[in-house]
């Protein structure tokens, strides 16, 4: 039986000036009153224009429309290329997910569309959040980049104190040396979503990064953003929707780069910048900045050995025992495998290969009992 939805009503999104670094959303929902901030180190734009993607894909949740106004019963205004691109991700997410619908967007035509300039006196962006996919996109674009961007309030917030802090110092520091400009951006956007139930990686993370994108229209005409689940994943950072949150003032850009993630750490293993700043945990371990416990740390460390790497940030050298008591889900067993038969084909410390045997052993075994628990969950189901 396909449980019923719960009744929907229209999102009001009313879109406040803060000043000009800082912009916010106050949103009607049905479900509750919202407020959204984002804030940056840059001016940023403090119009409706940003706010389409993030309000959006919350409304396709939680509503039947979205009305965006830019002050208490002032109708907002967005541009055509930017109207027509919301219609197109919509269509796409809700031909993806079950859980969304595609809903009417009501909001005035901007008179003031313009014809994109790519080069117009304003820089090229990147997302930055100091991982693997970050790197690799900043070191195959590194000519055309002007500015790192790293943000706060989505995989690390700043309420996480001195993990915030130091990975923040971080992403200075590999900006300059680098020598790119780093903008640094705040937003709880994350906060209003969660709530709704609003999937993230699923589906409001892609979103989300466009919202930032668009807030810096003042200081960017495009922004990359990195690629990192495969392009035939159904995802919400997608090659196929990512540009469709762009606008007639700023051109989001999927990097869109499908090599598997081995690939793309083997490809920064002897880059010096990346090994002396790669952040892949979110554990929030900040005396370590990476916990070196977790699949993410493990599993990337590894295949830095593979590739014959040595990062001062994360060590290629693991035990057997943390390769053991590392939490392997069965969909990663295949990545573990695979960096398990590089390293007995390099002739590795045997101590470390019978450990992986026993990761992936124990992966498949967590598997089948996964699988006969959901059989016997249905045959119960069934008999009910």
């Amino acid at each position: 039986m396909i449980p019923l939805r719960r009744p929907r009503r229209p999102m009001i999104a009313t879109v406040e000036q803060r000043d000009a670094h800082g912009t916010a959303v106050r949103l009607d929902t049905g479900r509750g009153h919202f407020t959204a901030e984002t804030s940056a180190s840059v001016p940023i734009d403090t119009g409706v224009a940003p706010w389409v993607p993030a309000t959006y894909a919350l409304a396709m949740r939680v509503a039947d429309s979205l009305e965006l106004r830019a002050g208490t019963g002032v109708t907002g205004h967005v541009d055509r290329e930017q109207r027509a691109g919301a219609a197109a991700a919509g269509a796409m997410f809700a031909s993806w997910f079950p859980e969304v619908d595609a809903v009417p967007m009501e909001a005035g035509l901007a008179g003031n569309d313009i014809v994109r300039v790519p080069r117009d006196g304003r820089g090229v962006g990147c997302f930055f959040s100091l991982g693997v996919d970050s790197f690799h996109a900043v070191r195959k674009h590194r000519d055309e980049i002007t500015h790192l961007i790293f943000v706060l309030g989505m995989d690390l917030d700043e309420h996480d104190g001195s993990a915030a802090a130091l990975a923040t110092e971080r992403a200075r520091a590999a900006a300059t040396e680098l020598g790119k400009e780093l903008i640094v951006v705040r937003t709880t956007v994350r906060r209003v979503s969660d709530p709704l139930r609003v999937p993230w990686p699923r589906l409001y993370f892609g979103p989300a990064l466009a919202h930032v994108a668009l807030c810096l229209a003042p200081t960017l005409s495009a922004v990359i953003v990195p690629s990192s689940p495969p392009i035939t994943s159904r995802h919400g950072s997608h090659p196929y929707v990512d540009p469709l949150w762009s606008s007639s003032r700023v051109r989001i850009v999927h990097d869109d780069d499908d090599a598997w993630r081995p690939t793309k750490i083997a490809e920064i293993a002897d880059w010096a910048p990346a090994m002396r700043f790669l952040r892949v945990c979110y554990q929030e371990q900040a005396e370590t900045y990476n916990c070196e416990r977790c699949f993410k740390c493990v599993s990337t460390a590894l295949c830095i050995r593979v590739a014959g790497g040595s990062s001062a940030a994360l060590s290629p050298d693991v035990s057997p025992e943390t390769i053991r008591a590392m939490p392997l889900a069965p969909e990663h067993t295949d990545r573990v495998e695979w960096i398990r038969d590089r390293l007995r084909e390099q002739g590795d410390d045997p101590s470390v290969l019978a450990a992986l045997d026993d990761a992936i052993a124990g992966a498949h075994r967590r598997s089948r009992l996964q699988g006969i628990a959901e059989r016997v969950n249905e045959e119960i189901y069934l008999r009910l």
